[in-house]
């Protein structure tokens, strides 16, 4: 019998939306619970592809890094996203980094048990390839973002991302990591968020940063 609180959490997930009743108690039964710490690498590039990680609660960065210590983001992971999914349809290793951004809580689907039950339920197949079709879609935007938006743009973007993952509403992230995000250096973004609190967009708190126009920020990442 699946979990019934497990079996809750893959209902309401948006990307399993006309999977049946019967698959989704199926997955539930073979859905782990794990949890991750912030700054926890979930997988590396190139570690066995273990299977699909459905978040539940928090933010995971996507990224490739270089020995040299330079990363690029291709993007973030939020409550009710999967990720992982190509290893899941190819067994193939990881191909990109995961680390937690925020405390983070997930479902695990392993490869051996999730790929009969992809080959056996047409609709859980279809859900799968919709969500490969939304990330390609996502990578897509992420390179027009880095190569075609001003930084201004970016760190807007960025911004209103994270505080929409956490649940009070606050940017908890280090300005390094917000760079890191973007794709800038340091002192750049923190000239910009010197500049939108200076706009009155965003405000320092104790625990971070508060967005106190958040319309303004869409704004401006729509590019206004």
């Amino acid at each position: 019998m699946p979990d019934p609180e497990t079996r809750r959490l893959l209902g309401r997930l948006p990307f399993l939306g006309g999977v049946p009743d019967a698959a989704l108690d199926r997955l539930a039964a073979i859905a782990r619970p794990v949890r991750h710490d912030v700054g926890a690498l979930l997988f590396r590039r190139g570690d066995p592809g273990e299977g699909l990680v459905v978040v539940v609660d928090g933010l995971v960065r996507i990224h490739l890094s270089t020995e040299a210590g330079r990363e690029l983001t291709l993007g973030l992971i939020g409550p009710g996203e999967p990720l992982g999914e190509i290893a899941l349809i190819d067994g193939g290793p990881r191909s990109a980094d995961a680390t937690a951004l925020t405390p983070v809580r997930a479902l695990l689907l392993r490869h051996a048990d999730a790929a009969r039950i992809i080959g056996e339920d047409a609709a859980v197949a279809a859900a799968l390839l919709r969500t490969l079709a939304a990330r390609l879609r996502r990578t897509t935007d992420q390179a027009e973002a880095v190569g075609l938006r001003s930084l201004p743009e970016r760190v807007a973007m960025a911004l209103l991302q994270l505080a929409a993952a956490d649940p009070s509403g606050l940017v908890r992230l280090p300005q390094g990591q917000i760079a890191a995000l973007v794709a800038a250096t340091r002192p750049k973004v923190n000239a910009v968020l010197a500049e939108f609190r200076g706009r009155g967009l965003i405000e320092p708190v104790r625990a971070g940063l508060r967005l106190s126009d958040p319309a303004g920020l869409r704004g401006l990442a729509a590019g206004g």
